[in-house]
């Protein structure tokens, strides 16, 4: 059984131990002369805090140099009171001095305090501001930062690396590859900052600053990036990011009639459907003449979307395709009514109902007679199409005096025993009443 006096003498020895600990922190903290350290600590902090820059920054080299775990701040206020010094000194030797001992300070800072990825980001913007012909030298800190922070990299930071990048290349000094390279880790970076921001501006700009540099740099032609983006595909089918960015930049480069294009569009449908990208195959799949497949795009659009205007628009496309592409009339003039029906007052789909009734005048009469009265119940439509949408007033008006041109004439009305303003249904698909009425 364990004595009082045993469990006393561990406790000591611990209280001993913890104390021990806790003075070495210290002395690492505030190096072999505490006092001094602190002592100038807040000196430079005071400085700064009066935003004198000048006097600031003897005290904050002396911690820098005497106790660098002292605080943190001591590297957050660095950058801007060496960058006083630097623009603030004509002496090129001098300069050279505060420059080094910024950088200088970045190793620091990472020693002391971690957070590799994100210090050799700052480090690597201002190695390219102190030595802008170092370009290779600086694009090597920038991709360190990139590889260790990946999607949480700073947008600035990823901008550089960039803006470098494509100048190593027009300076034939770096491949193609690797600028796509690049910008593929970039752009996956900045795309899942944005969804998490999507108000964030600065990630944004960001994005836009890399998405052009790219386009001025000349790589990113289809004959180059399409078997690079493929292979990339291939290998990465469930990275969405990927995915995302593969999609963008081929849109971008108008690259959309390659086959990459269209399967990674896909993919990214099947693995996070949205309207968005649903109608966005839709109408891919319809400039590739793949009418079926643009239908059940559309169809998947139309589901996902909760915008009753933005629905009204996927059935006015998907009824043109029905009707004129794959000859499916009345399903067609379906859809037509559904967007109606989201959209009140919208007339260019009485307008195409309209249209199809035209085409289908042949079809839906057993004589000239009644096929010309096809032609009454589609200026019927167009007539209504301009009493409610203002804005199709004037592709009415042509359309209404081009089909009544077609209107039976009164001998063929009393031939066939009928009256003006009788009623008469259309058989056929139309299936519909209208006032006879002649040219």
């Amino acid at each position: 059984m364990i004595s009082m006096k045993t469990i006393s003498l561990t406790f000591g020895l611990l209280i001993l131990s913890l104390l021990t600990v806790k003075s070495q922190d210290d002395d690492a903290k505030w190096g072999s002369n505490p006092e001094h350290c602190k002592m100038n600590l807040s000196l430079y902090v005071e400085f700064y805090r009066q935003n004198n820059l000048n006097d600031a920054y003897q005290p904050w080299s002396i911690v820098l140099n005497e106790c660098p775990k002292a605080s943190k701040n001591l590297y957050i206020h660095g950058p801007k009171i060496l960058w006083y010094k630097i623009n603030n000194t004509k002496d090129p030797n001098i300069r050279k001095k505060y420059a080094d001992t910024l950088m200088l300070m970045y190793d620091k800072r990472i020693e002391n305090f971690g957070e590799e990825g994100k210090v050799l980001g700052y480090k690597g913007i201002d190695f390219y501001k102190l030595y802008p012909d170092k370009k290779k030298e600086a694009l090597d800190i920038l991709s360190k930062s990139l590889d260790i922070d990946g999607k949480s990299s700073d947008p600035a930071a990823i901008t550089t690396l960039m803006s470098i990048a494509v100048d190593l290349y027009k300076e034939n000094k770096l491949p193609a590859e690797q600028i796509l390279d690049l910008y593929n880790k970039c752009s996956e970076a900045l795309t899942s900052q944005y969804e998490a921001k999507p108000d964030n501006e600065n990630i944004k700009k960001a994005q836009d600053n890399i998405d052009l540099a790219l386009i001025n740099s000349g790589v990113a032609t289809c004959e180059k990036i399409v078997p690079i983006f493929t292979k990339k595909y291939e290998a990465n089918k469930d990275n969405i990011d990927m995915l995302k960015v593969l999609i963008k930049l081929l849109a971008r480069q108008q690259c959309t009639d390659s086959k990459v294009y269209a399967e990674a569009s896909e993919q990214l449908n099947k693995l996070q459907p949205s309207a968005f990208s649903a109608y966005s195959l839709a109408q891919l799949f319809v400039k590739r003449n793949e009418f079926s497949k643009a239908s059940s795009y559309y169809l998947q659009a139309i589901n996902l979307d909760s915008v009753a205007e933005q629905k009204a628009q996927y059935y006015y496309e998907l009824a043109i395709i029905t009707g004129t592409k794959l000859g499916q009339l009345n399903t067609a003039r379906n859809y037509a009514l559904k967007a109606i029906e989201l959209k009140r007052n919208w007339g260019k789909p009485y307008i195409l109902i309209g249209q199809f009734y035209a085409q289908s005048a042949k079809e839906c009469g057993e004589d000239t007679y009644y096929q010309s009265l096809v032609y009454v119940a589609a200026v019927d439509k167009f007539i209504t199409a301009r009493s409610i949408d203002p804005d199709v007033a004037d592709e009415a008006n042509r359309l209404i005096a081009s089909y009544s041109a077609m209107f039976p004439t009164k001998e063929d009305m009393f031939f066939h025993g009928d009256s003006e303003g009788k009623s008469y249904t259309i058989g056929c698909w139309i299936n519909e009443t209208i006032k006879i009425r002649v040219r």
